[in-house]
């Protein structure tokens, strides 16, 4: 899996206004936690995709 430098982790959501926001989300599969502190903004009228291997979770 390849890492994601800080900077990009702490980085601000850049989206005025969004039209679903997320802030400091925790994903748990049982005892096993597979998102942490996760933030996002969702923009309006904007095509959002979220990318990842097969099995990783993106529709979950």
């Amino acid at each position: 899996m390849a890492a994601v430098s800080q900077s990009a982790m702490t980085a601000e959501p850049s989206v005025e206004k969004p039209k679903m926001t997320a802030r400091k989300l925790d994903l748990f599969y049982s005892d096993n936690q597979a998102l942490y502190e996760v933030n996002l903004d969702i923009p309006e009228q904007q095509v959002t995709a979220l990318i990842g291997p097969s099995g990783c979770g993106k529709s979950t």
